[in-house]
């Protein structure tokens, strides 16, 4: 969104009778999202492992297929209405304003195009790397896309007025549902593909409706239809630039599921989809910053910003690259312990995968901070480059490598793609490289003062008098 653009809607607010949102602290944001995706890994890898020892390897393969179908559909949809809603609801907060009804209406315009979209590649083109997805999958898939569409504004809404434990207390609960449904509907279709993806239709619509439910009262004011129009340019503007990287960005981060089922059969599609969801657990952390970081960037000065992220990336970089080190220790044995013997092939594509996990926790944090400054643009570049990085490396190792080629082609692109939006960053922060990788002093400091600040909040657990709050950085500001 050009800064015209937003001044002159700015000036158009201007006047009206908002209610100031109270300010999160960012620790207690990221505690909030942390512990919800804490909670929601556990039921995730227990619909993993469900899936594995029940349905076995072909049919994971098969589920991951869809699943990624259903991922496509809906960011081809949802025209870049995630960020245009984390953007907005951040900026103007609880102001009366129609631009919520002008992303639904997109998002709806959308949803047709994606279901069309689908309908062609399968029904008409028949498409040779879908062949692992079933008739019955397809008319499951295409009622999904636009409820994943629904699911993903109301998300983005949570983000964008920082309400992050309702988020993430939806997310936990969508995932529940579809745990839950998958099991229930074992019972009624057996045990098929079909039972998992009606388990997480029934997830993704149940938990979106609890969510809009309640942020109802907050939100309800974004509905000012007789403004519409002054929001329309603005708001497909700024989706749209975003929503031609996040394209990009979706086929380096999926492409490899495509393509290994385009040469390989639907086991090893499971194999590599067990790795692929083991090894992309290390996200929770920069996934969780990330949803904090840009709506405190976007309504943040440069000033503050800048250090904060310099400081937020470091950390990332060190927690999730001990992270991973733990992870390649226990995979050899934790993976035929915890999903069978069958699927031990899947231990050497987490290690090769590893690397460009580490990398992309990077980018996404870079990614969360240029999106804040609205500068989304360089996000789409680099999406675009490592699509055509990652189409090349994987035509070329999977062939000569099976699914630890797909693995080894991710992590280069994932690679590629950090350097590029950290060239990004260091360009728009003017920092040096130092800023971005080596620990301060004062990083110490802070964990020191994060350390006082659960002992202070530990006594509110208990019966007795409530220590003051410690806050983390002096400049948190939020």
């Amino acid at each position: 969104m050009s800064a015209s653009s937003t001044n002159s809607i700015a000036s158009a607010e201007a006047g009206r009778p908002h209610r100031s949102w109270p300010k999160t602290a960012f620790t207690s944001s990221l505690a909030a999202i942390l512990g919800g995706q804490l909670a929601i890994g556990v039921v995730a890898l227990i619909a993993e492992v469900s899936y594995a020892r029940i349905l076995g390897p072909a049919a994971r393969g098969a589920i991951s297929l869809c699943l990624m179908s259903i991922a496509f559909g809906t960011l081809f949809g949802g025209l870049g209405g995630e960020g245009v809603i984390v953007y907005w609801a951040s900026r103007f907060k609880n102001k009366p304003s129609s631009w919520l009804s002008v992303v639904l209406a997109t998002g709806a315009v959308g949803s047709a195009l994606a279901g069309a979209l689908w309908i062609w590649g399968y029904w008409s083109l028949r498409l040779p790397f879908l062949r692992g997805v079933s008739p019955s999958s397809a008319r499951i898939i295409l009622f999904s896309i636009p409820s994943a569409i629904f699911f993903a504004y109301v998300m983005a809404l949570a983000s964008g007025i920082e309400e992050f434990r309702l988020r993430s207390g939806s997310a936990l609960l969508r995932q529940i549902l579809t745990l839950s449904s998958f099991l229930l509907f074992l019972v009624f279709l057996g045990r098929s593909v079909d039972a998992a993806l009606w388990g997480n239709l029934a997830g993704l619509l149940i938990g979106a409706s609890v969510a809009l439910a309640v942020m109802w009262p907050h939100v309800k004011c974004y509905f000012q239809i007789k403004d519409a129009a002054s929001h329309l340019k603005p708001t497909l503007a700024y989706g749209v630039r975003g929503q031609v990287g996040n394209l990009a960005t979706f086929f380096n981060y999926r492409l490899d599921v495509f393509i290994v089922s385009y040469f390989l059969d639907s086991t090893q599609l499971g194999f590599y989809a067990v790795g692929v969801a083991v090894s992309e657990a290390l996200w929770q952390i920069p996934n969780a910053v990330g949803s904090i970081l840009f709506p405190r960037t976007g309504r943040s000065s440069k000033e503050d910003a800048t250090p904060f992220t310099c400081f937020i990336l470091r950390q990332v970089l060190w927690i999730t690259s001990l992270c991973a080190v733990l992870v390649a220790l226990v995979a050899p044995l934790a993976i035929p312990l915890v999903f069978g013997q069958r699927f031990r092939p899947s231990v050497p594509v987490i290690w090769w995968i590893l690397p460009g996990i580490i990398s992309l926790s990077l980018a996404k944090v870079g990614c969360a901070d240029l999106a804040g400054r609205g500068k989304n643009g360089y996000s789409s570049v680099s999406a675009f480059i490592c699509f055509a990085a990652t189409a090349a490396a994987d035509w070329f190792l999977i062939p000569r490598m099976g699914i630890n080629g797909a693995a080894l082609a991710s992590s280069l692109s994932y690679s590629l793609d950090a350097f590029l939006i950290l060239l990004a960053l260091r360009h728009e922060t003017g920092v040096s490289w130092r800023a971005f990788f080596i620990p301060l002093r004062s990083d110490l400091e802070a964990y020191r003062l994060l350390w006082l600040r659960v002992g202070a909040l530990a006594p509110s657990l208990f019966p007795g008098p409530r220590d003051k709050e410690i806050p983390l950085l002096s400049r948190e500001g939020s």
